[in-house]
């Protein structure tokens, strides 16, 4: 990498807390002259990741690093191998740094060894971005795949809960405060030891709760391709946030007949953006699908009369009692 190096790490899969301790002491132990750059696995030009043990079988995980050029160190909790590194694992917690900086010199050594082909162009796209792009559809699919048993979602900053797809129940990890994601969102199978806390964690309905993830977080537009025109809604969303609410029930209420989204946008006085947002979250939650225009039902009438206003108001204030708002 010459005398001004640079290296890009992930972190992936463990609690916040112990992310940052992790970060500080990759700082001290990573030398002087290399620059650390702190990167998500959807990094195209990722050099090391440093993963959970728990999650390095993960399916999506094992395709990324099949498919890339990547040095993985898993992290696994052992209070008698502290600090040691053993088969690529590094065991906390971290009381001194020797092996961890033992390990990324030669790594990072390995990695300045420049060959003619790494000077040229990628003649495909980066296998990191294409990883982000083309993965999570599968994902949020396997998320919900009643073929599977208990599974763990997790992303870049940890464990976010345990569901059950066959049953359509969620137990939300107690530490996993925030109600946004990313697309590093991913899954792996729970066995007994990961579901110890699930008993004193309330139940939840899995894809209102799937679907509740996607739309407050701002990274799924993708879900709703740009081709999209019209979409039909099967399942109406459980708005948890009062922010939005009124705005996703109208939208439901037209989607729920088949309607074209630049129609949706226009009647609600809402920017496309946002109703896009809307149809990407019930598609990541299998709330509804794409229809072909002529399928589309929903015809707003320029004007409403006085009964037919009265008429809708009704009808919301029953869905919110119905729903529980």
């Amino acid at each position: 990498m010459g005398v001004h190096q640079a290296v890009n790490i992930a972190i992936f899969g463990l609690s916040l807390r112990t992310l940052n301790e992790l970060k500080e002491q990759i700082q001290t132990a990573v030398p002087n002259h290399v620059q650390v750059n702190w990167s998500n696995i959807a990094e195209p030009q990722l050099d090391i990741l440093m993963i959970n043990h728990i999650f390095f079988d993960s399916p999506n995980i094992k395709s990324l690093i099949k498919n890339s050029n990547i040095n993985v160190l898993q992290i696994a909790n052992d209070v008698d191998k502290n600090s040691s590194i053993e088969n690529d694992t590094l065991y906390l917690p971290l009381n001194h740094i020797h092996s961890l900086h033992h390990w990324l010199s030669h790594h990072l050594n390995e990695r300045s060894q420049p060959t003619p082909e790494a000077t040229e162009a990628p003649a495909t796209p980066p296998v990191g971005e294409t990883f982000h792009r083309r993965q999570i559809r599968e994902v949020l699919q396997e998320i919900q795949n009643p073929r599977n048993g208990k599974i763990q979602l997790f992303d870049n900053n940890g464990l976010l809960a345990i569901a059950d797809p066959r049953s359509e129940w969620l137990w939300q990890n107690p530490e996993f405060t925030s109600s946004q994601t990313d697309p590093s969102l991913n899954y792996t199978y729970a066995t007994q030891n990961d579901q110890h806390w699930i008993a004193e964690a309330p139940q939840q309905d899995l894809k209102q709760w799937l679907w509740n993830l996607l739309w407050t977080s701002m990274d799924f537009e993708g879900l709703c391709p740009q081709f999209a025109s019209s979409f039909y809604l099967d399942i109406w969303p459980q708005p948890k946030n009062r922010i939005d609410r009124q705005d996703i029930l109208r939208m439901s209420a037209c989607f729920a007949q088949g309607a074209k989204i630049d129609t949706v946008a226009a009647q609600l006085n809402l920017s496309e953006q946002k109703v896009r947002h809307f149809v990407a979250a019930c598609l990541g939650a299998n709330f509804g699908k794409l229809i072909k225009d002529r399928e589309a039902k929903y015809s707003p009438q320029i004007q409403q009369n006085e009964t037919e206003q009265h008429f809708m108001k009704k009808l919301f204030g029953r869905l919110r009692n119905r729903l529980g708002f």
